[in-house]
């Protein structure tokens, strides 16, 4: 789900897993479907759900995890990489040179952190959660540096790893 480009998709094809590829920008290919998930039609049972930077996007998030739920074989996995953009605080902005209204408003209509686990835990038992880095994945920060701010406390990790099964 949110495939993108489709690296890791084409990566799992390749390694010989079964693979449907979500997105509404998805490459061209035969396991490559252009559309949302909302309005994905694909039959059949999944043994895992991938999510990448895309749950805080959608419109209707329990309609989704519910949906994603329904997709999943008994004891089927759901991992997400995810981030928390209301988790910005003053030193994290500080230190990425960011205005926290500007932040707010460029996402205030995004999921937001607490209501993404809500909506996570309401569906999913959880397997594995860790907190990491946002930056260095999508503004181009160096990821070492990042890795050290998170370990040190001077930033607080807005991106997400989770784990959780049905």
């Amino acid at each position: 789900m949110g495939c993108g480009s489709g690296e890791l998709a084409l990566a799992l094809d390749v390694a010989g897993y079964d693979v449907v590829a979500v997105d509404p920008k998805a490459p061209d290919g035969p396991i490559f479907r252009r559309t949302t998930i909302e309005e994905l039609e694909e039959p059949g049972l999944f043994d895992a759900v991938v999510a990448s930077f895309s749950l805080h996007h959608v419109h209707d998030l329990d309609a989704v995890l519910d949906q994603l739920r329904g997709l999943l074989a008994p004891e089927g996995v759901l991992i997400l990489d995810e981030f928390g953009w209301d988790l910005l605080d003053k030193q994290t902005a500080e230190q990425y040179d960011l205005d926290p209204a500007e932040w707010r408003a460029e996402h205030d209509d995004l999921h937001g952190f607490e209501r993404l686990r809500g909506a996570l835990d309401a569906r999913f038992h959880e397997q594995h959660f860790s907190p990491g880095p946002y930056f260095s994945r999508h503004l181009g920060a160096d990821e070492d540096e990042e890795h050290e701010l998170i370990a040190a406390g001077r930033i607080r990790p807005l991106g997400f790893r989770y784990v959780g099964r049905t």
